[in-house]
Order: C-alpha cells, then structure tokens, then sequence
C-alpha cells in the first residue's frame, strides 16, 4: 500500500509540473508568437509624412496681387495600399487601368520617359531630353551602356516591369510610370504624384470605380496660380518638379524627391523665403485597416515678396513693347527688344519688359516648343542681352569733356560732315551740322563733335566716366544679369588685337565693342537725371510674413557711387537732352511734361536667308519731368532702323505714369501692406 501511495504522489506530481509548463509554454507563445505579431502589425502601419506648405505669395509694389496659389485635385499612388513590386501583374492591370481612364477623358499626366512611339510604331529617343536618356541608361537605373539603344533601354523596362504580353503603347506608358516612381523615390513616406490639376471628370471617374485602382487616391493640394501669366514672366519666373541634381544639393534642407522648386527668375532667386515650411502629419493603420491622421506640425506659408515692379507700368510698357515690334516687322524684320522702367530717386525698377515672351500660366505645356524656338522668348533681354550703346553714350562724353576740361560750354567745333584728324582714318558724320557747341552736338547727335572730345579725352579717362554712370558694370538687381563690356585696351589685348587711335573716336559715339545691358543703360540716365548720384538697382521691396504681420527683408536705397560733377557741367548735358526731347523727331508731345532724351543708332551683322545683312539697331533713354526727375527709361529695339523710331515705347510709359500720378499718401507702418 505504501508503494501505491508513493506512485501516486509521483504521478500527481508529475502532473502539477506538466501544467506548470504548459502553462508557461503558452504564456511564451502567447507573448512570443501573438503579442510581437500584433507589435509588429502596429509599428508597420504607423508612418510619418511631410505635409507641403502653399509657396508665398507674390505682389506688386502696390499690393495687388501677381502670384498667389490655387487649390486642384492631384491623383497620387499610396505606397502602403498600392500592390508591392513583388505583385507585377497586379500593379500593372491598376496602371493600366488609370492610363486608359485618363486617356478616355484625355487628361495629361506626368509622362517623364525620353522615349516616344512614332506613328509608325518605332521608338524613339525624345530629342532635347538628352540628360534623361543618360539617367533612364545610367547605374542608377537601367545599368546600360551610354551607347545603348532606344530599343536596348525598352526592351530592360519590359523585362523589368514583366510588360512582354502588352501592346507598345500600353507597355511604354506603364514603363513610364514606373521611371517616374523610381526617380521621385516612391515609399512609405513619399507618394508618387501620378497628374496634377485633374479634372472633376476624372475625379468622379475614380471615385465611381475606386474598388479597380487601389492605391490611387485623390488629394486637394496648392499649385502656382497667376492672375496675369504674361506680366513680367522673365522677372517672376518658373518653378518646376525638383530633379534628382537639385534634390541631392538640397535634401538636407528637408526637400523631398516630389517638391515643387523655383526654376529661375525671383521663383529661383527667393526661393528661401517663398517655400514655406513643411509639415508632418503621422498616418497609422491599425489591425481593422482603419487609418487616422495626426498633425504634429502643421505647415506654414512662404512669405510674401513684395517687388518694386508697378503692375500698371509692366503692363503699358509690354504693351508698348510689343505694339511697335509688331508694326515695324514686316518692314525692318524687327522680332525683339526690350525696355527698363526706374524710380530715379532710388533705381527701383518699376518694369522691365522683354520681348518675344512667354506666358506662364502656359508655361509647362508650351516649354519644349519655347526652348526650340529660335526667337529665344525665354530669354531676359532687359538684363542678360547687352547692345552697342550707339550715341546714348554721348552725354557721358560731354561730361568727361566738361569735366576735364578738354571742353567747355563756348567750345565750338566745325562739322563738315567728316572728321579729318587723321590722313588715313576719316570716319563720317549723319550730317554736316557747322559750328557745334556741346548742347548743340547733342541735339544734333553730331559725331564729329565727339570723334574730337573722344581724341582729346583719351581712352582711359574716357572708360573712367563711363564705369561712373555704372556702365560695364551689374546693377546690383536680385536677378541674374550680364556685366557688359568697356571697350578698352586690355579687353582687346586679351584676345590678341591691337588698340588703334581709331577706337578710341569710335568709344566715343558708342560703337566699337562697348556692350551694355537695357537695365545698365537705364541705370546710367537714372545718374545723369540724378546728376551724379548711382544707385543700386532693386526689384525686391520688400518680404512679409504670410499674414503680413512682421517685415521680413527691406529693400533700402544704396548709392554706389556719387560723383562729385560741377553744376554748370550737368546744365549743358541736361539741355542738350531736352532739346532732343521737345524739339527733335523723337516726339513726346503727347507727354504732359517736358522730357530729355538722347537717341542712338548702331549697326549689327546678321545672317538673314544665307546672307550676311547689316541690321540696326534703336535706343532711346530718357528722364522726366525735366525739372523734377521721377522716372528713367531705356529702350532698346533690335532691328527698329533708328532710335527716334523706338521713342513711342517710352512716350507711351510716360503717358500711362504721368496719368496716373495721385497725390502721395502718408507712409504705411512697418508690416502692412500697400492697397
């Protein structure tokens, strides 16, 4: 009996150790296998997303508003719902589904791929596109060689993409997708952007059927709107998807590889204040597939730019711009040209005009047919394209005459009509104009007048004066602009030409290889209307906080240089000026006050039709009121024949401005904004 009690107090044992570990055995599964799982489920389904911040605002110097941003339905591809890569055929039935549905409503998308079917069924390298076909070939994708085929490149994507059992078209369309995915980096917290700006058509197409395109969701986000996209495109600029160049230079600054950046123009240039700060929301999925979204920083706005340009005066001077370009064409094949508009009293450039141009509510759509076009509309001809000065440059002789005493106001030279200094080197004047003093020989532009002050001045003092009015030289302004040339010895040396005496006389009616920008030559008669007194040129006045409430950045006026001219020296350079506003062929009887101008003329080869042409090209600057200086202008028109042929331009800026003066208004407080 003994032994019987001892085997069951054994087995009862055994038995409460058994139930101890299994007991502990499901407890370790439990926490092992159930809870990590469940751990596992919720870290995999929680993520955080950058939120976009609208892009600031852009305004006049008034506060009328240019650039600002419109709410539009953008269609994007949800990594966490979209089919994985390991899902081929899935992913691609999806594709080509929302393909054939915007085809159908013939809606665009984001079609990146440099490759094209021809309508004969080849495929083709989209030309221009060069950089993207050394990407779509490169290790960093397809891993071809650079010598590869457009057939080679296909036939990787089909490969790739397991696209064999569809049609061309299909198949190229598809790839295409998956290219822009790769290149914008699409994963948990970067969606790729599949069309922007779709339509309600689309959008209701979607919804209706949203059970065929999971992973395709629609989201409301801001995109650049213009109230106006032909004023001033070339000084506000563009901006544009981030490419893979930009977004390695700029990912440390928190830009995403789907961020839209400024291109050029202020878009470019003040980029740093119009983007705005991202947010961050946190998106988490829990076991139920139910999502939720918490912000945990919301984003804000970019600033407001405020520029110096006055949207009345762009537009009258684009307008004017372009009326004459057009009337002259078929007579003098004038195709281009461009005008700059300044506050005198603090170079603030209230337009600036270049023509052909471009529109850039258009712009996406139109830019392979813009960049291809041989009239180069893109291009800023106000501040990038620099011209012969002709005799514009003529007042700043007289000055450097005056000034050094080589003239004086009771100098009179004779003009026969050529100037005869040299034996061998007689060059000609545009008339024979007789005894001519310096007010004079600006009035009639005469040449031989200042072939003589040229001569008698030398080069090196005469380039001295001329860097004094800022020519040769940048303005300052917040845009890229060219610096221009100073005709000089060292410049011709430094490509292996000789200086001759006869350049020196040629410097001095503005021919020769002097070459200044529209925005330096309005610089420089902003200088003589200032009687010396430089300033830096601006376009930006001001950056606000979106809601206006604290002043960023202000713009202050900055002399760069005050030259210290006597007075009696100004009054022969302003009346020889005035003279060529009221009495000559440059007319501006329509202008309520009186206007100094000087005109000029230079000669410019250009190949028309096979041959070798000499063209002309019209400048004209001017100031007024003469008695008052407020408003500066140059305008240069390639091909206009003459400079008095450009002085309706200027006429009709200072007829839009002088007609629209009202009486000043006490000065705003700090942070508000001019209405």
């Amino acid at each position: 009996m003994r032994r019987d009690a001892n085997k069951r107090r054994s087995r009862a044992v055994t038995l409460i150790i058994a139930a101890i570990l299994l007991v502990f055995l499901g407890r370790m599964f439990y926490i092992q296998a159930i809870r990590s799982r469940e751990a596992k489920q919720t870290a995999l389904t929680s993520f955080s997303l950058a939120v976009e911040a609208p892009r600031g605002e852009i305004r006049d110097r008034n506060g009328e508003l240019l650039v600002t941003n419109k709410q539009v339905r953008t269609v994007v591809l949800d990594f966490l719902r979209f089919p994985s890569g390991k899902q081929a055929k899935a992913r691609n039935e999806i594709l080509l589904a929302l393909l054939r549905l915007f085809r159908a409503h013939n809606a665009a998308w984001n079609d990146s791929l440099p490759i094209r079917v021809t309508g004969e069924g080849k495929l083709r390298f989209i030309s221009g596109r060069e950089n993207e076909v050394s990407y779509l070939k490169s290790k960093a994708f397809l891993h071809l060689n650079p010598y590869a085929t457009v057939d080679n490149c296909f036939s990787a994507l089909v490969e790739r993409y397991a696209l064999e059992d569809y049609a061309l078209t299909d198949a190229r369309d598809i790839a295409s997708v998956y290219y822009s995915m790769h290149k914008n980096g699409f994963n948990a917290g970067t969606p790729y952007t599949f069309a922007e700006d779709v339509s309600e058509q689309v959008v209701a197409s979607l919804k209706e059927r949203s059970d065929q395109y999971p992973g395709v969701d629609v989201r409301v986000e801001a995109k650049r709107s213009y109230l106006d996209g032909t004023l001033a495109p070339h000084i506000i600029g563009i901006v544009g998807a981030i490419s893979p160049a930009e977004y390695e230079a700029k990912k440390d600054e928190g830009y995403a590889r789907d961020d839209v950046i400024g291109k050029n123009g202020l878009e470019y240039t003040l980029e740093s204040y119009l983007r705005g700060t991202p947010g961050e929301k946190i998106i988490t999925t829990d076991a139920d597939g139910n999502t939720t979204e918490t912000y945990t920083e919301l984003p804000r706005q970019g600033d407001t730019v405020v520029l110096t340009i006055d949207k009345g005066i762009q537009k009258a001077a684009q307008n004017a711009l372009k009326k004459l370009i057009l009337e002259q064409q078929m007579a003098r094949n004038v195709t281009s040209g461009a005008v700059v508009v300044m506050d005198t009293r603090s170079n603030d450039v209230l337009a600036a005009a270049s023509y052909p141009t471009f529109d850039l509510t258009t712009y996406q759509k139109t830019a392979a047919k813009l960049n291809a076009d041989p009239a180069k509309p893109l291009w800023n001809r106000a501040l990038r394209s620099t011209y012969s000065p002709g005799s514009t440059i003529k007042p700043a002789v007289a000055m450097a005459g005056l000034e050094e005493g080589v003239i004086n106001k009771d100098t009179y030279i004779t003009c026969y009509g050529k100037y005869r200094y040299y034996e061998d080197y007689q060059p000609g004047c545009t008339g024979i104009h007789g005894g001519q003093n310096v007010v004079l020989a600006l009035y009639h532009s005469c040449n031989i007048f200042f072939y003589e002050t040229a001569r008698l001045l030398g080069i090196e003092k005469l380039n001295r004066y001329f860097t004094m009015f800022g020519l040769g030289e940048k303005t300052g302004v917040e845009l890229t602009e060219a610096e221009g040339i100073v005709d000089s010895y060292l410049f011709r040396t430094s490509r292996g030409e000789l200086w001759t005496p006869g350049l020196t006389i040629q410097a001095g009616i503005g021919h020769g290889d002097n070459q200044f920008t529209p925005i330096q030559l309005c610089t420089y008669v902003s200088t003589i209307a200032n009687r010396g007194v430089r300033y830096k040129a601006h376009l930006v006045k001001s950056v606000l906080t979106s809601d206006f409430s604290k002043t960023v950045y202000q713009s202050e006026r900055e002399i760069l240089s005050q030259a210290d001219f006597k007075e009696d020296n100004w009054d022969q350079v302003w009346q020889g000026m005035l003279l060529v506003g009221t009495r000559s062929y440059a007319d501006f009887s329509d202008v309520p006050v009186n206007v100094a101008a000087k005109t000029g003329t230079t000669t410019v080869e250009k190949w028309m039709d096979g041959y070798k042409v000499d063209t002309y090209n019209g400048l004209i600057l001017t100031f007024a009121p003469y008695e008052d200086p407020e408003i500066a202008i140059a305008v240069v028109i390639e091909g206009a024949g003459s400079g008095g042929s450009t002085a309706p331009v200027a006429s009709e800026i200072m007829q839009y401005y002088f007609s629209t003066k009202t009486v000043a208004e006490p000065a705003p407080e700090e942070g508000t904004l001019l209405r």
